[in-house]
């Protein structure tokens, strides 16, 4: 147990060093290379934590958004909003907005709320889009420095001690293998989240669609009786 305890920090410390000792081989582009991997890594867990945010809010106050329904289906609709602006969730907030301006325009604002919470899913995911294009051309510029780095250095020390150039083309190699890395690391989360966003696209449309139902039913009911 002793011996895992002290080799547990070293074996860290070594893996360490032999990755800070890789990124210095890679050149200065490694350097942008990972500032994207950071980015990218910071949108996907705030993209995760808001769609688990979305869903979780949909989730608890789903009665709520029952409630909702049932009351504008009846034609209380003074009622439905105080309703939906209690509750915290999107869906009821697109309800609550439509019902507060259905006199200027419903069906206007109950499109322009459901557009304003797919909005704010969708913020960040063109980070991820950017950062799987960029990551490896940035690879590839890093392959293309390496190489000019190699031909200066046999220029420099010619072609009878060709081991000088080595530091040029493991720069070219590191760069674009961490390039593809970032890349396919971003292409996972990216998918996940494009597909998050459609299936709540479809959820939001289908709920507008019931409100409006439900709303078309509301105003019949509370129409007066012809004379």
């Amino acid at each position: 147990m002793v011996f895992l305890a002290q080799s547990s920090p070293d074996a860290a410390q070594g893996l360490f060093d032999a990755a800070f000792a890789l990124f210095d081989r890679g050149g200065p582009v490694m350097w942008p290379i990972l500032v994207c991997s950071l980015v990218a890594l910071a949108v996907t867990f705030e993209r995760l934590l808001a769609f688990w945010k979305y869903n979780t809010a949909n989730f608890y106050f789903r009665n709520r958004q029952k409630e909702v329904l049932g009351l504008t289906r009846d034609g209380r609709f003074d009622e439905a909003r105080t309703v939906a602006r209690a509750a915290d969730s999107p869906i009821c907030r697109i309800f609550g907005s439509a019902l507060e301006n259905r006199a200027a325009g419903f069906l206007e604002t109950l499109e322009a709320a459901s557009q304003l919470e797919l909005d704010h899913l969708r913020r960040g995911l063109s980070v991820l889009d950017t950062t799987i294009t960029v990551a490896p051309m940035l690879g590839i510029l890093g392959t293309v420095t390496g190489i000019i780095n190699t031909f200066n250095m046999l220029n420099a020390a010619g072609m009878e001690n060709p081991t000088g150039a080595t530091a040029g083309i493991a720069e070219a190699l590191i760069t674009t293998a961490a390039g593809l890395v970032v890349a396919i690391c971003c292409l996972f989360p990216f998918n996940f989240l494009v597909a998050q966003l459609k299936r709540r696209t479809t959820e939001l449309e289908q709920a507008a669609h019931h409100f409006e139902l439900a709303y078309n039913t509301g105003l019949a009911k509370s129409a007066p009786p012809p004379q």
